[in-house]
């Protein structure tokens, strides 16, 4: 059976997400999904997995960050935006490492993936912007 779409609606059809649209369709049942969506940031998917990771907000004041995410991994978001990033380190360096990044428009990361070397190695991210801190953050994963 084909869908056909009320007419007052296919206006709307075109800017209004998919699951508000099917509201307005008749006789057509709604797709229902139950995985977790990808995690996306500027247009880039840093976690597929079926329970999305938390991304830690690095551009606000923190706790100390006690734990991992799925997959071992701790997300951070470094910049406010898709069109500025942040020069991002994090010390010691061998605390952790890289796994995926968000870029902004000017080429520098919005949002790191760091995976921590092991239990219990503990780092502080900063990110920088023209010589400022615009992002940090502390992590003491687990022993």
């Amino acid at each position: 059976m084909r869908c056909r779409w009320k007419s007052s609606i296919r206006a709307l059809a075109a800017v209004v997400a998919t699951s508000a649209v099917t509201a307005g369709v008749t006789g057509c049942k709604p797709h229902v999904s139950t995985a977790a969506p990808s995690t996306v940031v500027c247009g880039t998917v840093l976690s597929n997995s079926v329970a999305a990771p938390l991304v830690f907000d690095a551009t606000r004041r923190l706790p100390i960050i006690k734990g991992t995410t799925v997959g071992g991994v701790l997300m951070f978001r470094v910049a406010r935006g898709c069109a500025d990033g942040t020069h991002v380190s994090w010390d010691p360096r061998s605390a952790a490492h890289l796994v995926k990044a968000a870029y902004a428009r000017d080429g520098l990361p919005v949002a790191v993936v760091l995976k921590p070397s092991g239990s219990g190695a503990e780092f502080r991210l900063i990110g920088t912007r023209n010589g400022k801190v615009v992002a940090s953050a502390t992590a003491k994963p687990a022993a």
